[in-house]
């Protein structure tokens, strides 16, 4: 084993908490006062967050694989006792050993170990905030930037339904970098993401519940047998009676997808005979112009994580994890270098980090090295 793969064994025991023998406690002791960017990259990592720092690995097959994999290259653990450290080390300190297991592997190639470098940042983008617009159906707008003032949009739409026709519609605007909850008149309960719209009614008249998606929402439907909930997305129609769901119909995403955590709806295309069932566990994706409305079954569960602060990320291409942080951070991004290197990601970005942190950890991964300059990232 050369030099570097050792101590960066040695680091990982360290921050781990195993017992280093008097020879390794030495070369730790020399190579952390050897230079400050060691000291750094030691503290950094011993004060890192599983969620909130890094990209922690979804699946516990796919970090033990990686590990076993550098591992048995190095010679060093039998693959019984790799699997046995790494179900100790989930949780925090799963985060912990990723960061150095891809760090050997990017030593290897020769990559730097300060992603830091490799994003270079003239200004710092910060998260998106709880932000929302909502229209009246006369015109008038409220601006809505704190969680606080939820009420008085309660409030000022029960005046609405009083003043004007119960059954007119409003919008409700969230803008990138903004995400907003807010609850129906039927108690139904929507979480609205960056970039998103919706068209609602004040009050729900007739024998249908019916709103209108543009962007991303989490639903959780309050039960009605007799009046089904209606979600027009583009030409992706979601009908349930009482259930939990989330859908994705951005413009510049390929397809419309709804996913079902609980209950069961009806997905359908509108102007056509397409129609799927979906049950709990399920996934519908519809492209425009496809024959057919396609079905997965997904961990749902993981879907709607981004109402908690996470992006979870399923060997994701780089442009798709774009197109995400692009509209949490309202950025826009260009390409500098080769676009057609395939880079995938799979793992969890806390949406609380800043862009510059994001990024880091993409180029640390793997991916390729980025800029911001003002509101534009730059891909190279």
């Amino acid at each position: 084993m050369d030099k570097t793969n050792h101590i960066s064994r040695i680091i990982a025991d360290k921050v781990l908490g195993q017992e280093l023998s008097g020879e390794d406690a030495r070369e730790f002791e020399e190579w952390s006062k050897a230079t400050t960017e060691n000291e750094i990259l030691f503290e950094r990592v011993k004060s890192m967050r599983t969620s909130r720092e890094i990209l922690a690995l979804e699946q516990e097959d796919y970090g033990e694989k990686m590990v076993v994999r550098v591992m048995t290259e190095k010679g060093r653990r039998e693959r019984r006792t790799v699997r046995r450290r790494f179900r100790a080390w989930l949780g925090s300190a799963a985060a912990i050993l990723l960061l150095f297991v891809t760090g050997w592997v990017l030593l290897q190639t020769g990559h730097d170990l300060f992603p830091e470098k490799r994003v270079l940042s003239c200004n710092m983008i910060v998260p998106g905030k709880v932000e929302a617009v909502l229209t009246f159906a006369d015109g008038r707008t409220m601006n809505i930037t704190d969680k606080l003032k939820e009420g008085e949009l309660q409030e000022s739409l029960r005046k609405e339904v009083v003043d004007q026709n119960e059954s007119a519609y409003h919008t409700l605007s969230v803008p990138p970098g903004g995400e907003f909850y807010y609850a129906l008149a039927d108690g139904t309960k929507i979480w609205l993401n960056s970039d998103s719209e919706l068209r609602f009614p004040a009050s729900f008249t007739g024998d249908k519940r019916q709103v209108f998606l543009k962007g991303e929402a989490f639903f959780n439907v309050t039960p009605d047998s007799s009046r089904p909930f209606i979600v027009l997305a583009g030409e992706v129609r979601t009908r349930v009676l009482g259930t939990s769901f989330n859908i994705l119909a951005y413009a510049d995403e390929p397809a419309i997808e709804t996913t079902l955590f609980t209950g069961r709806v009806e997905v359908s295309v509108e102007h056509s005979l397409l129609k799927k069932i979906l049950t709990p566990g399920m996934q519908a994706s519809w492209t425009d112009g496809a024959r057919d409305i396609s079905v997965r079954e997904i961990n749902s569960d993981l879907r709607s994580l981004w109402r908690d602060g996470i992006i979870v990320l399923d060997d994701d291409e780089l442009e798709s994890v774009m197109r995400m942080l692009a509209r949490w951070y309202d950025v826009t991004y260009e390409w500098k270098g080769d676009r057609g290197e395939r880079h995938t990601f799979t793992g969890r970005i806390n949406r609380n980090d800043d862009l510059a942190s994001v990024l880091s950890m993409l180029t640390l991964l793997g991916g390729p090295r980025f800029e911001i300059k003002g509101t534009t990232v730059y891909i190279y």
